[in-house]
């Protein structure tokens, strides 16, 4: 009788499991479909969006969240697709990429939905992704999963939702392919890059079309990337003697380094503590110039994370834009559920509320320490060409060092320079200085490299500078020079 009721118990928990799994598989692929009554949306809005769930491991119920806009265009197809990531490592490319930088649509202070003149859907199909799990309406049924995730399971996860997804839009498998994003996404797209690279040599499967990729102010190695002192010095922002401190005692590398393996020295909280001190609390480091927002709501959105929190004041990212409380609008949108069931998010009641950089899952932090400035090179050996802008007003990853970096890959690959530095136009006005670098393939100059500032903007440079920016996209996906004054 016990052996029975055993049996009956497990069949019935197996098929229980087997219920699950294909309601899961079936919900997660029934919900990536059309929105069609986003509360707030403005009227005549002649392109679709589509959002929902991509699963990523059936085994695990692992699922990223995206948003997808069609481009604004009589006809979308013939416009390339972009897929944009956000960084963190941990922060929503819904909230800052979509619903404050380069996307259609910004909450505005009516609590309608107002339209982003300069969105990036003017120049392509736009598709944003909340990842790794565990990041916005992103999630994973395996608990295990949100501890220790690291780059190699960010980059494997998100080539899997892009195999799944072209599956589910299979319209845009021959569209050209860009990726773009900023700050910590320095890692997450080339790692990504270089898998579809492989994906793509695999026998029997349609290649993604993948043509260049962009990264703006990246964290490419934390030995050059971070160094912010003679930066901030150079702005007025901290004084000679403690300019002096970073170049003798601890810089913004060692700092990290020394975060990253638990074990600040007393110099080092010493100098970082008067660093800060002279900087102050009202000047966000991401961006010199704005203002900060002064709700309350927007400082608890951004609160230092852990014991550590320090880290996150210097890396990670935080909002600083030309309105300093837009955050708050999109916080409070994005966590209506009027909003959530519009989007097909949150199907399956998430323990927590959407967020733009918390919830639950633990970044391995040792990752900020890999050097990624060799797999780009890798990349451009391969044929893909890289953009590399900064917004020269950011502080966290200031352009110095995204500009150093660039002219040693060029000199390390020996690329030639194929366009003088100088600066770039932008409706008549500077839009900022770049460089570009190339070399004689197939008897053609092919540009394999660009370097370019992008001027008045920060760490999140489509929303500082939004038509710059605009501008700067199209370049990037053109494969042409930036406007220089002759043009």
């Amino acid at each position: 009788m016990l052996l029975d009721s055993q049996i009956s118990c497990h069949l019935f928990l197996m098929a229980f499991w087997i219920f699950s799994l294909f309601f899961f598989l079936f919900y997660s692929k029934c919900c990536g479909e059309l929105i069609t009554n986003l509360p707030g949306l403005p009227g005549n809005v002649s392109f679709k969006q589509y959002s929902g769930y991509i699963v990523t491991d059936a085994g695990h119920g692992r699922a990223l969240f995206y948003y997808f806009v069609e481009a604004d265009s009589a006809d979308p197809l013939s416009l390339p697709l972009t897929l944009w990531l956000n960084g963190g490592p941990g922060c929503s490319s819904l909230g800052f990429g979509a619903f404050m930088e380069n996307g259609p649509f910004q909450p505005g202070q009516s609590g309608v939905l107002v339209r982003n003149e300069y969105s990036w859907n003017l120049a392509s199909n736009m598709l944003y992704v909340e990842s790794p799990i565990g990041v916005g309406f992103s999630y994973s049924n395996t608990s295990s999963d949100y501890i220790l995730w690291n780059d190699t399971t960010t980059a494997e996860d998100n080539l899997q939702f892009l195999v799944n997804w072209l599956e589910e839009f299979p319209k845009y498998k021959d569209s050209e392919f860009f990726i773009t994003g900023e700050s910590y996404a320095g890692h997450y797209i080339p790692q990504l890059a270089a898998l579809i690279l492989q994906h793509n040599k695999q026998p029997g499967i349609k290649p993604i079309n993948l043509k260049s990729i962009a990264l703006g102010n990246p964290l490419l190695d934390l030995d050059i990337s971070v160094l912010a002192g003679d930066y901030l010095w150079a702005h007025g922002a901290i004084s000679d003697e403690t300019l002096m401190l970073e170049k003798t005692v601890c810089n913004d590398s060692k700092f990290l380094h020394e975060y990253v393996h638990s074990g600040w020295s007393q110099g080092c909280n010493d100098v970082f503590n008067q660093v800060g001190d002279e900087i102050g609390v009202d000047v966000p480091t991401d961006d010199l110039l704005q203002p900060i927002c002064l709700s309350q709501s927007s400082a608890v959105q951004f609160r230092p994370k852990g014991k550590h929190g320090q880290i996150h004041a210097k890396v990670a990212k935080r909002g600083s834009i030309g309105d300093p409380c837009l955050e708050d609008r999109i916080f409070a949108y994005l966590n209506k559920p009027e909003v959530q069931k519009a989007l097909h998010a949150n199907t399956t009641h998430l323990p927590f509320h959407w967020a733009f950089c918390e919830g639950p899952l633990v970044y391995q932090e040792e990752n900020w320490e890999i050097n990624i400035i060799p797999l780009i090179a890798d990349l451009i050996k391969d044929g893909i060409p890289v953009w590399l802008y900064s917004g020269d007003q950011d502080s966290k990853i200031p352009l110095t060092q995204t500009r150093i970096i660039a002219n040693n890959l060029a000199k390390d690959l020996k690329l030639s320079t194929f366009e003088k530095y100088g600066n770039w136009y932008d409706k008549k006005q500077v839009g900022g200085w770049s460089r570009s670098f190339g070399s004689l393939t197939n008897g053609k100059n092919v540009t394999y490299l660009t370097f370019a500032t992008v001027r008045g903007a920060a760490h999140e440079v489509p929303f500082t500078s939004p038509s710059q920016a605009l501008t700067l996209f199209r370049s990037f996906l053109s494969a042409t020079p930036l406007p220089r004054p002759q043009d």
